[in-house]
């Protein structure tokens, strides 16, 4: 091979290779995405009343259920033109999002002169819902006091926490 035709190859190749090459770098486009929900949220639009009742020498209960029912057992007589109704919430979210509810396992009602009454027993008529078209739901929860035996007489008050989560 003669030195010319060696240079020149010489010279091709180490043009060739002081130039970028098409291929060594490459790009993609990517489309980004975020949905943000509407916030679960929960509003108390009725409380939990069960009305006005009497306790005797035997503990007895009251219960009220979510649709509005109230019944007693044991030794308590319940007035009946008393007001009494279960809890109503107005739930807020994301369009047809499921959600659970979470209920407490006991509330501690007190009257301010050191007596108490226990509710325990919490039900909701959706323990695990979802939520409309329009993202809204309104539920019902309902308990049951437990009155001791010649329970003090008085207007007992607490409150109840209800915890909402999407699914």
């Amino acid at each position: 091979m003669n030195y010319r035709k060696v240079s020149t190859i010489f010279a091709a190749t180490f043009l060739l290779l002081s130039f970028s090459a098409p291929g060594v770098a490459a790009s993609a486009v990517t489309t980004i995405k975020v949905s943000v929900a509407r916030f679960l949220s929960i509003t108390n639009t009725s409380l939990l009343e069960f009305g006005t009742v009497s306790a005797s020498t035997t503990a007895g209960t009251v219960f009220i259920n979510t649709d509005g029912n109230r019944f007693a057992t044991g030794g308590v007589t319940i007035d009946p033109a008393g007001l009494f109704t279960p809890a109503k919430f107005y739930i807020e979210g994301k369009p047809d999002s499921e959600f659970s509810v979470k209920l407490p396992s006991k509330v501690v009602l007190r009257d301010g002169n050191g007596n108490t009454i226990n509710v325990d027993n919490f039900q909701t008529d959706t323990k695990f819902g979802q939520l409309n078209s329009n993202g809204t739901l309104e539920i019902s929860v309902g308990g049951q006091i437990n009155l001791d035996p010649n329970q003090s007489a008085g207007d007992y008050t607490g409150t109840m926490v209800v915890e909402l989560n999407y699914s």
